[in-house]
């Protein structure tokens, strides 16, 4: 199965929504926030409850999101390396470039795999890192990039 999330940002994502049609819809559970609803896919739903979207990021084969700092913790506290598809301010998709700044910190340490145009979801897809087994990531719960973010303290990897 492959779980696909565009958060709850009230503008669609109608980019990542119209690139699945490349995928298998019988394959996809999908939560397409106020974009419309894939046609024939296994589940779609515009908001889920955070525990449905948990078990959704649980029985995921692959998750495919946006760059939203929530869906990608979610990703990777399940073993997943996500595919990530950053919401674009230029095409109305978000009020500033920070999911694209996420992206390119995050893909530059492995964390994430960057899709920068949609024509390449399906290849990506086929491509997507294997499954880790849950706790075997290899980062602090919040990772490097996002604590430097956040607080301006760079992490000091422990000394074995």
């Amino acid at each position: 199965m492959i779980f696909v999330t565009v958060g709850t940002h009230h503008d669609p994502f109608e980019r990542l929504l119209g690139a699945l049609g490349s995928l298998d819809p019988a394959d996809l559970v999908v939560q397409h926030g106020t974009g419309p609803a894939p046609p024939g896919v296994s589940r779609a739903e515009a908001f889920m409850p955070f525990d449905a979207m948990l078990e959704c990021f649980r029985e995921a084969d692959v998750v495919i999101t946006h760059a939203g700092v929530g869906s990608i913790l979610c990703a990777r506290s399940e073993g997943h390396v996500p595919l990530v598809v950053p919401r674009r301010h230029d095409l109305g998709e978000h009020v500033d470039e920070h999911q694209a700044e996420l992206t390119r910190a995050l893909a530059a340490r492995g964390g994430v795999v960057a899709v920068w145009e949609t024509a390449n979801l399906a290849a990506a897809g086929a491509a997507a890192p294997p499954r880790r087994a849950v706790g075997e990531t290899p980062e602090p719960r919040l990772c490097p990039s996002v604590r430097e973010a956040l607080t301006g303290e760079r992490h000091q990897p422990s000394e074995a």
